[in-house]
Parts: structure tokens; C-alpha cells; sequence
């Protein structure tokens, strides 16, 4: 008995074995939980609806559970299909002993399915506010999932779900110019970390990969910690835009680079990126920018597209703050240059120091320049400059050192520039040794062999004009010291503290004296030496309405020189005097100073309360002024000779009487001509020989504009007398009558009073003419004259005649 019932359980034993065995390798397939699943999804999601096939069940028995599972299955929601590829599960065969089908996990495998339908269903089950609006950026993708679900006993999803898989040719837009395509990558999400890998995607024509990408969810935040590259790649303006590093001055474009970086940063449940930090190393092939107004309004030939290539850099930002460090080569001209840089940007505050190596730049020679240099080539070159670059706190600065081609050879040069809120500021140091330098003004040249050295100082600005701290040229014998020379934007003088000035001039005489700021616009120049030759000569030959048109405002000057040249042997000395210029004219001037014999200089304007300006100038010598007129040469004055000058203008219209006493001439040209002519051989010998003298010469005349009106000519002599009028304008036309009259017959009708009236009406004295009556006219490359013998002579000059010779 016993044996009947161990043989039974043995059986029933190893059937259930056999059973167990079976169910739990080879399994059964059902429909019978189709609709019981069904119902279950639906309690949890009314929008879904699923197609079933029949069901595997295999059984677990270590853990008491049944495995479920089902292929080809179909998921719809709200329309869209998600294609299964399989759905697994687990059951607690307890569940089943109670009618109750209860899951512990659910393994589901996609097949290749819409990336937003498959966000759809997830929101469907967790419908956190990112999904929202990751499944509005979404525009396409190909997706496919296994996941793996836990669910606590009461069928609640846990968060140790597992999701695995695989994402083709997806595409995220965020806004209309920034958008995502041709996404690919591989991902393993573990409940709140999220792991991507081998990763590809294009960005605005950029293709870039990754080797990793991991995501972890803390709280409310998302953080990022990945790598990005790629390679041989042209960078836009829009992506230069979206990271935020896009600078006027430094616009790149056609840019064609390799990069490999490391970033993480942090985004919240409003998609607010946060600590974001990057850390890259760059290879910039080739790139352009265009050349910016900080140098295209200077320079010539440079490039309008500057071009680098082969950079390397290293770049980082973290906590708003870019740093970069590269070095590569530029292009400004015809070839590239070394070029080294550091940049830091932090909010809105760019720092940059930059080192640049520079072979050669050609640059256009200014005005300026030219004038005073007038030698220098049209183009200038510098060579073998370095210079260093630095932009810090909104301030430019360049520093530079270098030669410079300014004629022939190379001169070497160091130079500051800063730029800060619109104020330039300026310092260079340059030696000039091949080139001539031209002050004319001062009557100074530099001859092209001796060495020289100029040192400039100062700032601009638009506003307010030119600020020059101090102008130094500094050569053999010769120096120019200018200190705070301020020049207004109309180019116009508005202050100079001091001007120290001690040189040789053109006249090989010293020159040294003090141009000094006493208060206000006072001035005052002081000094032992001053050669005045040159600048009497252009005072003579100028307009004497010319406006000097350099000072912003009026000012008054004090004169006080030991020594003042006249010209090469005249000499005036103790010269003091007060100018007062307004509106850039000389409203009124005093001045004086006495020769080495004691005899006297002084010169006056003044402005009444009519307007009427009233010159004059009183020189015991009238040889040093006399002698620039080139028509008059050997000009000799006794020592009783004098030069008085009266002058009285209003409304543009001077009227003036010159007076020259006790002199004589070797030669007037001119005059000796006239007389030939005339066949007064012997007179014309004594204007070429020894001298002819005049003992009075007084002319009155007037000036408006360009015409000089002469009223009255008249010169006597021991020899000859003339009178002469007509008009003169400048530089078109020449129109002059006159006569002239040998002095024997002047003494012949003097000393013979009742002859007087036959020469008044007209009858001969002897049998010579009087003298010769003549006209001049055209224009002064052109003139014409005409000359006719006199046999009477007129009233007019008899009558100036006798005047002179009365108050002789």
C-alpha cells in the first residue's frame, strides 16, 4: 500500500515536474488576458487602445510569477500607431489565483516608430511639463525603444524604469533660425540619469558628434555634461549669435573650422540655461573680417577682407565669462604675419592683449605730414614692427615699435595709441635722418643729413579738437619744444602754454626766444635773438586784410627781444611792442626798438571807434625794408635818410602815403630802359654806374581788393625827377603814365624865372627836349610801353616840383 501510494506521488510528482518543466521552457499561448489587459490599460488610459495577439505565458517558479508575453502588438494613441516589436511581463501567480492580473514590470520593445508619437505616449503616462514642449520642437525622427517598467503592488509606475535605444534622422526646431537636423544617437535613460552616445547632428550647416552626452534630473533642474565636435566645418553668423560672440569690430565671416569641446550647463523646467561652461580647443583653416572703421580712414592697402589662417585656440567660459588664447597668422597687405592674442569677455566687459609681428604695411602719407616733411614719399612703410594690442575696460590701446621708410632709408619709431569714450590718446617717438624737414614759417629747414628726433604727445577728440602735450624736435644745434598746444575742431588755436624755440635758420643766424602763456589769452614772446628777415619779407609782399584765421578766440601779446634782425647787417635793438589780435586780425600794435646808432623803429595800428584801421611805420633805416623789392637794386641811404609809412583803411579801402627820404639806387631797371628809349644816352650811364639820388620820394595811393590805385608818384633828385599814376591789379593788369625829367632842365627854368612861363605854355629852351613822357600797360608778363620826348612841361609837375625844392 504504502509503495502503491510513494509510486503514486512519484507520478503525480514528476508530472508536475514534467509540467513545471514545461510551462516554464516551452509555455502556452493564450487570448484569454487579451481583453482583461486591454481593460487594464484603459483604467489607466482612456486614449489608448491596444491589438493583441495571442499571448505567451511561461512560468517563473523560483519567484512564483508567470511571464507573459506577446509580439506584432499595436498601440494606438489618439490615431497615432506605435508599432511593438514585443510586450513582456510579469505576473504573481497569486494575482491569478485571485482574478486579479496584477504586474510587477512590463518589458516593451518598439520597432522603428515617430519620435513624437512615441513623446506623445510618454506624456500620455507621465505628462511632465518638458514633454509638452519637447513634442513641440519636435519635426521628425525615427525611434526605436526597449523598456523596461516597474510597478509597485498597488500597479504605480516606479522610477527605476529603464528606457534603451536608438534615434535616425531626427529633426528639433527651437525658433525659426535655430534648428537641429539629421540628429542621430544611441541613449540609455535609468530612471532620473539620462546617457547618450555616439551622437551626430547638424546646426546651421554644421555637422557636429559627440561621444557622449549625459543628462541628470535634480529636483527641477536638467544638468548637461557632455562632448561636442567637428570637423572642416564653416562657421555662420547665425551660430555666432546664438553663443553670443559676435563683435562689431572682430565680424568674422568665411570662417572654416575644426573644434573639440567639453561643456555642461544646467537647464530648469522653463528651458533657462544656467551655469554653462565650455572648454575648447579650436582650429580656425581660414577665416575673414572686414577691415573696421578704426583703420579703414588712415590706412591704404589694406585689404577689405583681412584673412586669417591656421589658428589655434584654446577657448573656455564659465560663470558668463569667455576666455580665449590662440596664435595663428594675418593678412593685412600682401602677406601673413604672426599674430598672438588673449581674450576675456565677462557680461559686456571684452578684454583683449594681442601681439602681432609685422614685416610690412604700407600706409598713405597725411598733409600734415607732407608739409613739414616735404620730401617724404607718398606712401610710407613700416617694417619689422612689433606691436602690442590690448583692449581693456572699454580703453584700445596699441604699442609699437619698429622702422619706417620715410624717403630712402629706414628710421626707427615707437608709438602709444589708446582709445577710451571717444578720446584718443597719441605718444610716438621718431627718429628723421633721411628726410628734410621745412618749418617756413620760422624760416628753418633741416638738412636731410643731420639727425633729428621727434617726439609728439597728446589726445583727440572730435568734440573738442587736438590736445598736444608736447611737440619735441630735437636736432644738432636746433631745438622746438611746443607744450599743451590745443587745436579746436575747426583747426583753430584755442591755447598754448609755452613755446621754447632755439635753432639756426636758413640764414645761418641763431634764433632763440620764448612764446609763454602769462594768464587767460595773454601771451608774451621773449627772447635774445630773433632774425625777422624772412618774416618782414612775407609781411611786405602779403595782403595786409589777410587773416591769419588760426586763433578760436582774441588775444594780446607782449614783445620783448635784445636783438632782432632786420636782415643780414641791420639790427634792431631792445624791440618791445604789445599786439592784440581779434578776430584773428591785428586790432592793435605798438612796437619799437632803436638801431646801434640810436636811431629809431616804430611801427603802430590802431582801430578808432569808426572802424578805420590806421598803420603806421616810421624807420630811420629804409634800406632793410626797401632792399626786398626786387625792381630796385643798390639801394643806398645817406645818414639823414628816413622811411615814414601813414595808412588809414575802413570797408576793405586803405588809402596811404609812403615817404623815402635821402637815397639813392645803382640801377632801376625799368627806369634805364625808359630813358634808352628816349635817347638820353647820359642819363641812362648814371643809372647804370655809380648811383642815382633822390633826395624826396612820396607816393600816394589806394588799395581795394586786388587794385592798387597810384595818385601820385613822386621822386626828386640832384639828377632826374618823376611823376607818375595809373593803377595796378594783381595779377591782370598794369596800366601807368608818367614823366621824367633830367635835373638840368628843372635848374635851367628855375634859375630862369621869366623863362618859366614859355616852358608853362609850351616853348622850347634850347635846342633839347625837357625830358621824356611815358605809358605802361597790359598784363605783367605782357606789358607794353610807350615813350615820347617832351618839350614842354606840365603844370602839375612843375607845381611838385617847386613844392619840394620850397621845403628843402
Amino acid at each position: 500500500m504504502s509503495k502503491k501510494i510513494l509510486k503514486s506521488l512519484s507520478i503525480i510528482l514528476g508530472v508536475f515536474i514534467l509540467l513545471i518543466i514545461y510551462l516554464s521552457t516551452v509555455g502556452i499561448e493564450t487570448k484569454k488576458f487579451n481583453n482583461k489587459i486591454q481593460d487594464l490599460i484603459r483604467q489607466k488610459n482612456d486614449k489608448l487602445d491596444t491589438s493583441l495577439k495571442k499571448i505567451k505565458l511561461t512560468l517563473d517558479p523560483l519567484n512564483f510569477k508567470i511571464n507573459a508575453k506577446t509580439v506584432d502588438a499595436k498601440v494606438t494613441f489618439k490615431g497615432k500607431p506605435i508599432e511593438l516589436e514585443y510586450i513582456k511581463t510579469q505576473i504573481p501567480i497569486n494575482s491569478l489565483i485571485k482574478s486579479q492580473l496584477i504586474t510587477s514590470q512590463i518589458e516593451i520593445s518598439t520597432k522603428s516608430i515617430l519620435l513624437k508619437n512615441f513623446v506623445s505616449l510618454i506624456r500620455s503616462i507621465n505628462n511632465r511639463p518638458e514633454l509638452f514642449f519637447l513634442e513641440q520642437f519636435i519635426k521628425k525622427g525615427y525611434l526605436v525603444v526597449d523598456l523596461k517598467l516597474n510597478f509597485d503592488e498597488f500597479g504605480a509606475l516606479k522610477e527605476d524604469y529603464i528606457v534603451k535605444g536608438l534615434l535616425r534622422d531626427g529633426k528639433v526646431s527651437f525658433f525659426k533660425k535655430n534648428q537641429l537636423d539629421k540628429i542621430n544617437f544611441l541613449f540609455n535613460i535609468r530612471g532620473n540619469n539620462f546617457n547618450f552616445k555616439d551622437i551626430s547632428f547638424n546646426a546651421n550647416n554644421i555637422n557636429f558628434f559627440s561621444e557622449r552626452l549625459n543628462i541628470k534630473k535634480n529636483k527641477k533642474d536638467y544638468f548637461f555634461e557632455g562632448s561636442l565636435s567637428n570637423d572642416n566645418s564653416s562657421l555662420s553668423s547665425e551660430l555666432l549669435n546664438i553663443i553670443q560672440l559676435r563683435y562689431p569690430l572682430f565680424n568674422l565671416i568665411n570662417t572654416n573650422f575644426n573644434s573639440k569641446n567639453d561643456f555642461s550647463f544646467s537647464i530648469n523646467n522653463k528651458f533657462k540655461v544656467k551655469n554653462l561652461a565650455i572648454n575648447s580647443n579650436i582650429l580656425i583653416d581660414r577665416s575673414q573680417f572686414k577691415k573696421n572703421s578704426l583703420i579703414s580712414n588712415n590706412l591704404i592697402k589694406i585689404n577689405d577682407l583681412i584673412d586669417l589662417k591656421d589658428h589655434k585656440i584654446k577657448a573656455s567660459y564659465s560663470n558668463n565669462k569667455l576666455s580665449i588664447e590662440g596664435k595663428g597668422q594675418i593678412k593685412l597687405q600682401n602677406k601673413f604675419e604672426l599674430i598672438d592674442y588673449v581674450i576675456t569677455n565677462k557680461d559686456s566687459d571684452l578684454n583683449l592683449i594681442s601681439n602681432l609681428n609685422l614685416n610690412e604695411l604700407d600706409f598713405k602719407n597725411q598733409s600734415l605730414i607732407k608739409e613739414y616733411l616735404p620730401k617724404t614719399n607718398d606712401i610710407l612703410s613700416l617694417k619689422d614692427h612689433k606691436i602690442k594690442i590690448d583692449f581693456n575696460k572699454n580703453i584700445l590701446s596699441l604699442k609699437g615699435s619698429g622702422k619706417i621708410k620715410l624717403e630712402n632709408e629706414l628710421n626707427k619709431v615707437e608709438y602709444l595709441f589708446s582709445i577710451k569714450d571717444k578720446l584718443y590718446n597719441f605718444e610716438t617717438d621718431l627718429e628723421i635722418n633721411d628726410t628734410n624737414i621745412d618749418i617756413d614759417f620760422l624760416n628753418y629747414a633741416k638738412d636731410k643729413n643731420f639727425k633729428s628726433r621727434l617726439e609728439i604727445n597728446g589726445s583727440y577728440n572730435k568734440k573738442l579738437g587736438i590736445n598736444f602735450k608736447k611737440i619735441s624736435l630735437l636736432s644738432k644745434n636746433n631745438n622746438f619744444i611746443i607744450n599743451n598746444l590745443i587745436i579746436d575742431k575747426t583747426n583753430k588755436i584755442a591755447k598754448v602754454d609755452k613755446i621754447d624755440l632755439n635753432y639756426f635758420d636758413n640764414s645761418n643766424e641763431k634764433n632763440k626766444f620764448v612764446f609763454s602763456r602769462t594768464k587767460n589769452n595773454y601771451y608774451k614772446i621773449n627772447g635774445s635773438l630773433f632774425n625777422a628777415e624772412s618774416l618782414i619779407t612775407k609781411l611786405l609782399k602779403s595782403k595786409d586784410d589777410k587773416k591769419f584765421d588760426i586763433f578760436k578766440e582774441d588775444i594780446n601779446i607782449k614783445l620783448d627781444f635784445s636783438n632782432v634782425y632786420l636782415d643780414k647787417y641791420n639790427i634792431v635793438k631792445d624791440l618791445n611792442g604789445n599786439l592784440q589780435i581779434v578776430d584773428n586780425k591785428l586790432y592793435q600794435a605798438e612796437i619799437s626798438a632803436i638801431f646801434d646808432n640810436n636811431k629809431n623803429f616804430k611801427f603802430t595800428i590802431n582801430t578808432n571807434k569808426n572802424d578805420e584801421k590806421i598803420t603806421t611805420l616810421y624807420s630811420s633805416r629804409a634800406k632793410p625794408l626797401v632792399n626786398r623789392y626786387k625792381f630796385i637794386k643798390g639801394f643806398e641811404e645817406t645818414d639823414e635818410g628816413y622811411l615814414d609809412f601813414y595808412s588809414i583803411k575802413k570797408d576793405r579801402i586803405s588809402n596811404s602815403k609812403l615817404v623815402i627820404d635821402n637815397f639813392k639806387v645803382k640801377e632801376i631797371p625799368v627806369l634805364a630802359k625808359l630813358l634808352t628809349l628816349a635817347s638820353l644816352q647820359g642819363i641812362a650811364d648814371l643809372l647804370t654806374g655809380e648811383g642815382v639820388r633822390f633826395t624826396d620820394f612820396e607816393m600816394n595811393f589806394t588799395n581795394k581788393d586786388k587794385l592798387m590805385t597810384i595818385q601820385e608818384l613822386y621822386a626828386i633828385g640832384p639828377a632826374i625827377s618823376i611823376l607818375i599814376d595809373g593803377y595796378i591789379e594783381e595779377n591782370n593788369l598794369i596800366s601807368l603814365r608818367g614823366t621824367l625829367v633830367p635835373a638840368t632842365t628843372i635848374n635851367r627854368s628855375i634859375a630862369s624865372i621869366p623863362l618859366l612861363g614859355d616852358l608853362l605854355i609850351g616853348k622850347k629852351v634850347g635846342e633839347g627836349v625837357f625830358g621824356v613822357s611815358f605809358k605802361v600797360k597790359g598784363p605783367p608778363k605782357n606789358l607794353k610801353t610807350t615813350v615820347n620826348p617832351i618839350k614842354t612841361l606840365t603844370p602839375r609837375f612843375i607845381t611838385r616840383t617847386l613844392e619840394k625844392i620850397k621845403k628843402n
